[in-house]
């Protein structure tokens, strides 16, 4: 982090609205008394390490970036911002997939990742208080000595803050059973654009005292406040976690067996689809575990050992009864933890053994009833289109990552990933379904809202505009180009 001595003077005019004065050195001071010297930064190599994040949308570069270690500091940029007219766009771990982080109206990005305490865990109340950029795994790991966690468990839970969670409302593999972030947040505390603190949200279980104005800060991609607090729910760890892997020859079996475990007795924690393409890229990402590279259910179950035993042989004798080719299971806690090591370190893997291809990520979700139908659906869009696809996702709840590749620089093969990505959108909306289960709209998507929500968009413009008036705040996500 590093401020450079030669400050040039610019005002540009941006998109939007917006009338910036870039690099403007009364601002930079200002900014500088509030977080320190140390932590801003117009160097290009920070602002170039903010300019986009895990997604393949194109990279804009910050005007600067600040590195705030608390509420208070939060509040006094938020400030200056919003008395300057300067776009303000918050940054967690970066992991977003759909350009949630890109600052695509250039400006301010406040880096929330100095802000990573825990404030107070209450074993007792199943209450964990948490700054915003704490990653998810770390936090658990302090609260398994409390023999508590903390459930949702997104794909990046290693880098994820639980800022960006709040701020997607991140689900994961864990959600058919626990549910989502959003679930887990009692009370937040948060800076709105103009710089008011405020909270929103109680400690206690249940509260009917006026309007529930929590729901509005969670899954908004920080585009109505920015969350500096959380007060979280909790629980018990799992007595025993176990998990099983199944392999079929088609995807039309496996299909069947989703719906015959969500129907039956066993309740599982994750209920995740890997087709045979996606195992072939997991058995090359790592080798603690090699998959039969087919299509594959993954289960992981949480509960009583005698419990989960029994489930484990019902679960079985499912898939069995459906010719599953292969079924192992997975009883000590190195082995799901192996066999989740498997399953994450797919992205990176992508990018280093496919260096010449980008991906359109069709993240969506669709009433459970309709699995069987978004899968046909999309191997006939593969066909049709001539496309590169992987499909995964968290089906036990009905929200799927397929994977549309394309080779970067040629453009009919963008044009036929795109096409499928809208396709596939389309068909989840007309099914009651939605654009995004959890990656939000951010850039990729935003085209969609007012085909989801044709008769609330329009109060959604007046919320945006009642909470942040001059749009600083993540300009440029979730409304359509020209709505807000």
């Amino acid at each position: 982090m590093h401020v450079s001595k030669k400050i040039v003077l610019k005002h540009t005019s941006q998109p939007g609205g917006f009338f910036i004065v870039k690099m403007n050195k009364r601002i930079i001071n200002r900014l500088q008394k509030i977080v320190g010297v140390k932590y801003v930064s117009i160097a290009e190599n920070d602002r170039t390490n903010h300019s986009k994040d895990k997604s393949y949308y194109k990279a804009v570069m910050p005007d600067v970036v600040v590195w705030p270690k608390n509420t208070k500091e939060v509040s006094a940029i938020a400030q200056i911002c919003y008395t300057n007219a300067i776009p303000l766009t918050p940054w967690g771990g970066g992991t977003s997939l759909m350009g949630n982080s890109i600052p695509v109206k250039k400006g301010v990005v406040i880096n929330l990742t100095r802000m990573n305490k825990i404030l107070d865990i209450s074993k007792e109340g199943f209450q964990v208080i948490v700054e915003p950029g704490i990653i998810c795994d770390a936090l658990n790991l302090k609260l398994a000595a409390y023999k508590l966690f903390f459930p949702p468990f997104p794909g990046s839970s290693h880098i994820a803050t639980i800022g960006g969670m709040i701020a997607t409302n991140a689900g994961g593999m864990y959600a058919v059973k626990y549910g989502v972030t959003g679930d887990w947040v009692m009370q937040l505390e948060v800076v709105l654009a103009h710089g008011e603190i405020i909270t929103v949200g109680s400690k206690s279980i249940k509260s009917v005292a006026g309007y529930n104005m929590m729901p509005l800060f969670i899954g908004n991609s920080g585009t109505l406040g920015i969350v500096t607090k959380a007060v979280l729910k909790v629980c018990p760890l799992p007595e025993f976690e176990m998990a099983a892997v199944v392999a079929f020859d088609n995807l039309s079996d496996l299909s069947t067996a989703i719906g015959l475990i969500l129907a039956s007795h066993i309740k599982p924690a994750a209920l995740e689809l890997m087709d045979a393409g996606y195992v072939q890229l997991a058995n090359k990402a790592q080798n603690k575990i090699i998959l039969m590279e087919m299509e594959t259910l993954l289960i992981e179950l949480h509960g009583p050992k005698i419990e989960l035993q029994r489930q484990l042989l019902q679960l079985e004798s499912i898939c069995r009864e459906l010719q599953a080719v292969t079924y192992d299971n997975y009883t000590t806690p190195a082995q799901v933890d192996a066999l989740w090591g498997c399953r994450k370190g797919i992205r990176i893997a992508f990018q280093k053994l496919e260096p010449t291809k980008a991906v359109l990520s069709a993240e969506v979700g669709v009433p459970i009833q309709y699995v069987p139908h978004f899968i046909k659906n999309a191997q006939a869009l593969r066909g049709q289109y001539d496309v590169a696809m992987l499909n995964h996702g968290h089906v036990g709840d009905g929200n799927f990552h397929t994977w549309v590749m394309y080779d970067v620089g040629n453009k009919k093969s963008y044009e036929n990933a795109l096409a499928v990505n809208e396709e596939l959108t389309r068909y989840a909306i007309s099914v009651g379904g939605t654009a995004s289960g959890e990656h939000g709209l951010g850039v990729g998507k935003r085209e969609f809202l007012r085909l989801e929500h044709p008769t609330s968009i329009g109060l959604m413009q007046e919320i945006k505009k009642l909470f942040d008036p001059k749009g600083i705040l993540n300009p440029g996500k979730i409304f359509p180009e020209g709505v807000v």
